[in-house]
């Protein structure tokens, strides 16, 4: 797979990784990353749920809101082009949840830390850090690790579409 990175999709940087826009060619990457079982294993959903469709759906979410309201998850790579995973900002109630995923190949490196530093500290120029929330399975410690390390705090368990989640706000 060859990722097609340009100076038009561009969004943010940071020292390691790119936070790019998606275009509709970029399916192959997306499913990549939601068909990995080891990434689906944070996401409360069955393995059956990420089908071909609902990973197409996803994409196509992701384009929409980063062209109506200017933030998504979006796709996130090293400065060489290689696709790491996804991590930015979804609308929720009345601010942004971060979200952020990594391949694999790339988990351990500290690139989610990295791409959440960064989110954090670019939302905060645009909203009250009590509008930025993030949510992890109770038991995804590595998610909820990289939520309290960017300075998000814990307030509870929380139901999220019927879900039990750990949920944070930023501090």
């Amino acid at each position: 797979m060859n990722n097609v990175l340009t100076d038009n999709s561009l969004r943010f940087q940071t020292p390691r990784l790119r936070f790019d826009a998606w275009s509709i060619t970029d399916l192959p990457f997306l499913q990549a990353l939601h068909s990995d079982p080891t990434v689906q294993t944070g996401y409360p959903y069955s393995p059956d749920y990420w089908t071909e469709a609902v990973i197409a759906q996803k994409l196509k979410g992701y384009i929409d809101e980063q062209n109506t309201l200017g933030t998504t998850k979006w796709k996130l790579s090293l400065h060489d082009g290689t696709f790491i995973g996804r991590a930015g900002w979804s609308h929720w109630e009345d601010g942004l949840e971060i979200g952020y995923a990594i391949m694999p190949s790339h988990q351990g490196r500290g690139y989610a830390l990295e791409a959440a530093t960064m989110l954090l500290a670019v939302a905060r120029k645009q909203y009250p850090a009590n509008q930025l929330v993030g949510f992890a399975l109770p038991d995804n410690h590595a998610s909820r690790t990289i939520l309290e390390r960017v300075g998000m705090t814990y307030e509870g368990q929380r139901d999220i579409s019927g879900i039990p989640t750990a949920f944070y706000r930023a501090a």
